[in-house]
């Protein structure tokens, strides 16, 4: 335990030299059983197997500029068999910062996952997903004047999605207490709707602090994560290391102006420099074992490397969380 209580501390000391940078996860980080805690207790077998699961949680980030952004999920997972399960999380996210506030459902995350290797002490599973474009990613706030009222297009760190449509991969294997997973995410459909411009939000200075993202487009991501599980009675921690790779460079549509030296505003893509490379985070999972079918939770998450540019709206100084999860 005292390594564990270290390893902790490590966890808030970079929380403290990260602030308003970092980057949370696109969704296939955490799609069905990857990054899960798998230990209940140490190393003991579960007296049953349960095949289905629960889980309502709710979760607490620092985003872009100070931005505060709540989320509560419900999820749950249906075993069709002894190697078979379906998962389905739905999100409801709210977001309030200098520039406004805004909530609503979020983008659904569908899973299948197969366990190809099911032992007490190792196992492998495949998982194959999609993230749904069900949340919105074109909020906009009023701000009424003597003559009439003013919309103004919110950033993204205040939508409740993302705009794509993605296909989710992954492959987990563990042996004892060492879990490794590498997962990718591939854009299938790009259809953000945002409209955020600094122009847009030109008598405003706070405006001028977050990413330009009118009609972004995303690229493809690739992870990689390790983890390992203490545990002691009822209570299971699980230090790991999360390293998101963002394939490629993010772009947003520029609609140009007409100038005296040119009159073609054909709209064209501006390529985000610097948002290509990697996130590398810090996380800490944490279990409390009530029974056998009902147990509390914990997450905490914070970011030690970082992409220069961000404009998704993904940005996180740190990610808390806390779920009950119920078996059956």
């Amino acid at each position: 335990m005292k390594r564990s209580l270290a390893l902790l501390s490590v966890i808030a000391l970079a929380r403290t030299s990260a602030l308003a940078q970092g980057c949370s996860d696109a969704g296939v980080c955490s799609a069905g059983p990857i990054g899960q805690l798998h230990l209940w207790q140490d190393s003991t077998a579960d007296v049953v197997e349960y095949r289905h699961y629960a889980r309502v949680g709710y979760s607490y980030a620092i985003g872009e500029q100070g931005t505060t952004i709540m989320q509560a999920n419900a999820e749950i997972s249906i075993g069709i068999g002894p190697r078979l399960s379906v998962q389905a999380k739905v999100p409801f996210q709210w977001a309030s910062g200098n520039l406004g506030d805004n909530g609503g459902f979020g983008d659904i995350i569908t899973t299948a996952s197969y366990a190809f290797i099911k032992e007490h002490e190792r196992n492998f599973t495949g998982v194959i997903g999609l993230r749904l474009p069900t949340g919105t990613t074109n909020a906009f706030v009023t701000d009424a004047t003597p003559f009439e009222p003013l919309v103004r297009p919110l950033p993204m760190p205040y939508q409740t999605g993302l705009g794509t449509t993605d296909l989710l991969l992954a492959a987990q294997y563990r042996y004892k207490r060492w879990t490794t997973a590498i997962a990718y995410q591939h854009v299938l459909d790009q259809a953000n709707k945002n409209t955020f411009s600094h122009e847009a939000w030109s008598s405003n200075t706070d405006a001028r602090g977050y990413f330009e993202s009118y009609h972004l487009e995303r690229a493809n991501d690739l992870v990689g994560r390790i983890q390992y599980a203490y545990g002691c009675g009822r209570l299971s921690l699980q230090p790991g290391l999360l390293g998101i790779y963002h394939l490629g460079m993010d772009s947003r549509l520029v609609l140009p102006q007409p100038s005296v030296w040119s009159n073609d505003t054909t709209p064209f893509r501006w390529v985000l420099g610097g948002s290509q490379g990697l996130t590398l985070n810090l996380t800490a999972d944490l279990r409390y074992k009530l029974s056998e079918q009902w147990a509390i939770e914990a997450t905490l998450g914070t970011p030690v490397v970082t992409r220069e540019v961000r404009p998704d709206g993904l940005t996180r100084s740190l990610v808390t969380g806390f779920g009950l999860r119920y078996r059956f």
